[in-house]
């Protein structure tokens, strides 16, 4: 029987500006658990305003890219962790 953790999970905010704030969101974590996964459980169950985009699940069409503790990765692909950080992926 795995045990279950409880993660903290921290998302930029869509605003006008640019300049959202992170909102923390505490989520139950049994075993593991990726960014993707943590975003679905935080928009189904927490905050329907939070939005992501994703399609394959498998780390090849690159839809679900965003930044994740300051790298650009696949949300997909990357592992959670508690304090993780999660914004939006944007081209400067």
């Amino acid at each position: 029987m795995t045990k279950t953790q409880t993660l903290e999970v921290r998302i930029r905010m869509y605003s006008d500006n640019g300049q959202g704030e992170f909102k923390a969101f505490s989520l139950p974590c049994e075993g593991e658990m990726n960014v993707l996964n943590a975003l679905e459980y935080v928009h189904a169950r927490l905050d329907p305003s939070v939005s992501y985009r994703s399609s394959c699940r498998r780390g090849v069409c690159g839809g679900c890219t965003m930044t994740i503790d300051g790298k650009i990765l696949l949300a997909c692909m990357t592992d959670l962790h508690d304090g993780i950080e999660i914004d939006p992926y944007t081209v400067e």
